[in-house]
């Protein structure tokens, strides 16, 4: 089950990656000569308007084949003819409809179960926490002087991406109107996996969700707000998790790929299966957005073949007032996409290693 659920969730968000492609590229004068979901041989086609539109037999992939977009043309429908603006707007597309998809489900989720805010629920007793000062229903302001605007966000400034930074950190909570300011060391805790101060949050349960006693149902513009934050946090520790990566704080064994991942969803699927139906369709939806998030914040990255090298090229040909030759620019594409599909084979072959 974990296989189909992963190719399901690969698929609609490479379809709504390549939409955005299509639409704006439509929108702004564009012919489009293919819309394909699925890399390689064809397994089901259809030609309209004089586009063709395929499903192709490798399901994780996809592309939006523009007229004229490696090479040079002064047709008006051609990409290569578009304005740089259009142009941009064309590319950066598909990584924006994954942050909308990825926006449009934590909403959804939080309307249907709720989420956890940053004022104080409780103290444990002799947590670093009581320690220090901190007192239930204060509201977490700060941590080292960044503002904090969910929970998660807050968990990961106290344990870090590898959840086992016990460094000190210093707290500013909201108290009675006043601004207090808290230093703090956090503990590790061995059942949790990460470190910790404490403390549990005040809950708010979600609009749609059935009420529960002693759990306030949030706002509407409250869930949006959430929703939002969830989006701009999961965005942020991809990020991060990029940049760990390439200085050497995270090891390449901690990557996964589509078959890296397929286990891992099959096992929340199995263990929200055992709750409800709607448990488990809120977990598939947030792996969806945990996912989506993720995808468009690599498509953005500056390596040729992906979005991001090509607002790149965008940007140099910006400063130097003119394209580079779109040949020339379709060789780096080119071996970038070799690269990348060697990296990508490599994963493959590390994810299988790990099942077995």
């Amino acid at each position: 089950m974990g296989l189909i659920i992963t190719i399901l969730i690969f698929g609609f968000i490479i379809l709504i990656h390549e939409w955005g492609h299509y639409i704006v590229a439509r929108k702004s004068g564009v012919f489009v000569e293919e819309f394909a979901i699925g890399m390689g041989t064809k397994l089901w086609s259809k030609e309209k308007n004089g586009t063709l539109y395929s499903i192709r037999l490798f399901p994780l992939g996809g592309y939006c084949k523009m007229k004229d977009e490696d090479s040079q043309s002064n047709d008006p429908d051609s990409f290569s003819n578009a304005t740089m603006p259009k142009k941009f707007a064309i590319i950066f597309a598909g990584a924006f409809m994954n942050f909308v998809l990825a926006l449009a489900i934590f909403i959804g989720i939080a309307f249907f179960s709720g989420s956890a805010t940053t004022i104080i629920d409780s103290v444990s007793e002799g947590s670093p926490a009581m320690e220090a000062g901190i007192q239930p229903g204060d509201e977490i302001y700060k941590v080292n002087g960044k503002r904090v605007r969910s929970f998660e966000d807050l968990s990961f400034k106290i344990s870090g991406i590898n959840g086992s930074e016990a460094k000190p950190i210093e707290i500013t909570v909201k108290r009675n109107d006043e601004k207090l300011t808290f230093d703090l060391t956090p503990k590790y805790d061995e059942t949790m996996k990460r470190s910790i101060i404490g403390i549990s949050p005040v809950l708010k349960n979600g609009l749609f969700a059935k009420d529960v006693d002693g759990i306030e149902k949030n706002t509407f513009f409250g869930t949006i707000r959430d929703g939002y934050f969830n989006m701009i946090f999961t965005i942020k520790i991809t990020i991060v998790g990029v940049i760990e990566l390439i200085t050497g704080g995270i090891g390449i064994d901690q990557m996964m790929g589509p078959i890296g991942i397929t286990p891992v969803i099959d096992s929340q699927y199995e263990s929200a299966m055992e709750i409800s139906i709607g448990a488990t369709v809120l977990t598939m939806l947030n792996i969806m957005a945990l996912l989506s998030a993720n995808i468009g914040v690599f498509n953005l990255l500056p390596i040729p073949a992906l979005d991001g090298g090509r607002i790149v090229f965008l940007a140099i040909e910006a400063i130097r007032g003119k394209p580079i030759p779109p040949e020339k620019e379709g060789m780096v594409h080119f071996v970038g996409f070799v690269l990348l599909m060697g990296f990508g084979i490599f994963i493959a072959f590390k994810d299988v290693i790990n099942l077995f």
